[in-house]
């Protein structure tokens, strides 16, 4: 058997087992890479680039070095997120770019641009000091690099995806080199469209869901019926005269100030380790899981911590906004403690992954008597006797939907 084919059945070997197994972008580029040294292939940096669909975001890449160096800026304006993973003694950077980074001089600069204009470009790398025809090059240069290959891949999904592997080999790449690393990247790129596919999935599912039902969904849950128990701190909260509002604004603006209004709740209940399970119109329903803490007065005492930053936020938002900008932005919280139901409520041509149950419903009917009590937040017995805070009872209610009559609370000042 020659040379190339022991090569190829050796990736194959490697691809349908570890490679197959791997979970994710980093581990697959760190196996790919720590493969291809044991060939003779000397890499010393891999880089993966590929679009994505995500809110914030429209690529990432991922630089995969054989050891830990000093990592390079990158131009603030276009990075959303950035992260390093140590894999043994090889670094994987993590960069998520936003709308312009391909637009950017850096980008136009780079042998990635030339790769995306051609589809696929080898070139040697001189020695330090010498003239480049790629500023990357320079630095890898310095770093002992001797020739650069990169590739576009194909994509099922119609993304654009590139890959790029510097080398210290002495001499660069041989042409068989060169030819098995085409042939070993065109099935690689199978592996890598299931995991951008799984990327973009659960993206898609936590983004529109929410983090555990987005998780829930990703995993399966998604037979008609399917329901769960979540007990926990509730909150539901909404704008205040937002009726009104919705009146004398456009479209445009009424869809921006809603935007704004849930940029200032949607980050504090996240931060505190909350979880939103609902957008309704104007207003957020959200769950403090007591799984997700020591206990259940640990999981009120997140909400309120919630309700404290949110009320800093809003402050902060109607600062912004100006005198000129209308009433301020206001809401109303109401907190409950108890279980929240959801799952799969439909037909199995139209699911929707939602929540059910009375304690939602106490929740909401509580907010529902901010207006006619004049404080926010409001809270129930339930809510203040596990979070154990000082609070002043303000009543017991006959809320609708409830058959009981619910006591009331506002919270001490402090």
């Amino acid at each position: 058997m020659g040379r190339a084919m022991g090569f190829r059945d050796r990736f194959t070997a490697w691809l349908t087992g570890l490679g197959a197994e791997t979970d994710s972008l980093p581990l697959l580029l760190n196996g790919l890479c720590t493969f291809l040294n044991a060939e003779d292939y000397a890499i010393h940096r891999c880089s993966l680039a590929t679009e994505t669909v995500h809110p914030q975001m429209t690529g990432m890449r991922h630089v995969w070095y054989r050891e830990a160096v000093e990592i390079a800026p990158v131009n603030p304006a276009v990075l959303v997120e950035r992260r390093q993973y140590r894999l043994g003694d090889a670094l994987i950077d993590e960069i998520f770019f936003n709308s312009e980074s391909q637009q950017s001089p850096q980008y136009k600069a780079s042998p990635f641009y030339q790769i995306e204009l051609h589809g696929e470009l080898y070139e040697t790398i001189a020695p330090p000091g010498s003239p480049q025809p790629f500023p990357l090059f320079d630095d890898l240069a310095h770093e002992g690099c001797t020739a650069y290959y990169g590739v576009t891949l194909k994509s099922f999904a119609g993304m654009l995806q590139k890959i790029s592997l510097a080398t210290s080999r002495g001499g660069g790449l041989e042409p068989r080199q060169v030819d098995d690393l085409r042939w070993a990247l065109s099935l690689l790129t199978l592996h890598i469209n299931t995991l951008i596919e799984f990327n973009i999935k659960t993206t898609l599912a936590r983004v529109y869901l929410g983090r555990d039902p987005g998780e829930r969904v990703s995993k399966g849950m998604i037979a008609a019926g399917n329901v769960i128990s979540l007990g926990g701190a509730i909150w539901f909260s909404d704008l205040r005269g937002f009726t009104e509002t919705s009146g004398r604004l456009s479209p445009e603006a009424l869809i921006a100030l809603l935007n704004e209004y849930f940029g200032t709740v949607v980050g504090p209940i996240y931060a505190a380790g909350g979880e939103v399970l609902k957008y309704i119109g104007d207003a957020v329903l959200a769950v403090f899981p007591e799984a997700n803490f020591a206990d259940g007065a640990a999981a009120c005492h997140a909400a309120l911590e919630a309700v404290a930053e949110t009320e800093r936020q809003l402050a902060a938002l109607n600062a912004r906004r100006g005198p000129d900008a209308g009433p301020p932005v206001a809401h109303g919280i109401g907190l409950h403690y108890g279980d929240t139901l959801y799952g799969n409520i439909g037909v199995i041509e139209r699911l929707d992954f939602t929540v059910i149950g009375r304690e939602v419903n106490v929740a909401s009917r509580i907010e529902g008597m901010i207006k006619q009590l004049g404080h926010s937040p409001i809270c129930s017995a339930a809510f203040v006797e596990r979070a154990g805070v000082p609070a002043e009872s303000l009543g017991s209610f006959a809320l609708r939907g409830v058959a009981e009559p619910v006591e009331l609370f506002r919270l001490a000042s402090g």
